[in-house]
């Protein structure tokens, strides 16, 4: 028999309200299950009073300060009467419960449920686009109390890069092409890093799926894992990231609910022209980000970054910064 340390520990999912429900006031587990194993871990639970969600950050994915930072903003947000996912207090009126792992300190956070689905089309291009402004609108006036990173070069540009490059080591033409466009967006980055840009708190990850719809045509944001202060138009190109990125050429880079999102949400908060014109650059950047974050939790998450996933990958970042001259 050998002992080796875990990376990563799953628990058991009945187990695990069976300890957390004493917590809080949300009544008896009635049914559980283990949603994703993601950037943290998901759980779901049906308790005889409502629906809830519990997340366990990751060891080391997340510092304390960053996750309190999180937790404060959901917490302004729902003071603030927008549609979000915010986190349950327990008794005591702390939101972290430390869990002791095998790989070290975990922090667990009950949050509310989220109904409706994932949806996007026409109509809930509208909505999100409305209320997305209407969430940076908000945002304009949170004041952090906790440290966090920045969404920043360094953050989405810089950190991806030291991940995804030793994973090109064998395809030597691509991991220049891949340093000769991030050169390059980093001058664009280095560039926008002052006046005219809209620099604020932003959610991080708006690609359109950390948003449920309801048949009425009400929405509720959730996972703000990725949150940070950085550029408000990083914040959108996400969306137009994810509708573009699966497509295999320029031919395809036009899309209708991109436009009607942006249409939508210009129309509650301007974006000046300086803005708009990043939004590209900002395309190219999430996808060296996403590369980055892929070969960077291989370790959790397996290695299947393989020349089938990298072809398709830069394909697209190739076509993209053609496309835009970036």
């Amino acid at each position: 028999m050998i002992a080796v340390q875990p990376l990563h520990t799953i628990f058991n999912k009945d187990q695990l309200f069976e300890a957390i429900a004493p917590f809080y006031s949300i009544g008896k587990p009635v049914k559980t299950r283990f949603l994703s194993n993601g950037l943290n871990d998901t759980y779901a639970v049906d308790t005889d009073s409502g629906k809830y969600i519990l997340r366990i950050y990751k060891h080391q994915w997340r510092t304390e300060s960053a996750i309190r930072f999180e937790l404060d903003l959901l917490a302004y947000l729902n003071s603030r009467a927008l549609p979000i996912s915010y986190p349950i207090a327990r008794h005591d009126g702390e939101w972290l419960t430390e869990l002791d792992t095998p790989e070290g300190k975990r922090y667990a956070v009950l949050f509310t449920h989220a109904d409706g689905i994932g949806k996007v089309d026409a109509s809930t291009s509208v909505t999100f686009g409305t209320s997305v402004a209407q969430l940076h609108q908000a945002m304009d006036h949170y004041t952090p109390e906790h440290d966090r990173f920045e969404l920043d070069t360094q953050h989405l540009l810089d950190e991806p890069l030291q991940h995804l490059l030793p994973f090109l080591q064998h395809r030597p033409a691509d991991a220049k092409l891949v340093q000769e466009i991030a050169d390059r967006l980093k001058l664009r980055l280095t560039a926008a890093s002052g006046n005219p840009y809209d620099w604020g708190t932003c959610h991080g990850d708006l690609h359109g799926w950390n948003v449920f719809h309801k048949e009425d045509g009400s929405l509720t944001h959730f996972d703000f894992d990725c949150c940070g202060i950085g550029w408000r138009a990083y914040d959108l190109s996400v969306f137009l990231w994810d509708r573009v990125h699966g497509n295999p050429d320029s031919s395809s880079f036009e899309d209708e609910c991109w436009r009607l999102f942006l249409e939508a949400y210009t129309k509650e908060r301007a974006l000046s022209e300086e803005d708009l014109a990043m939004i590209p650059v900002f395309v190219a950047v999430r996808q060296i980000w996403l590369m980055g974050l892929h070969t960077g939790q291989s370790a959790v998450w397996g290695a299947w970054q393989d020349n089938g996933y990298f072809d398709g990958k830069l394909k697209f970042l190739a076509s993209w910064a053609n496309a835009y001259q970036l």
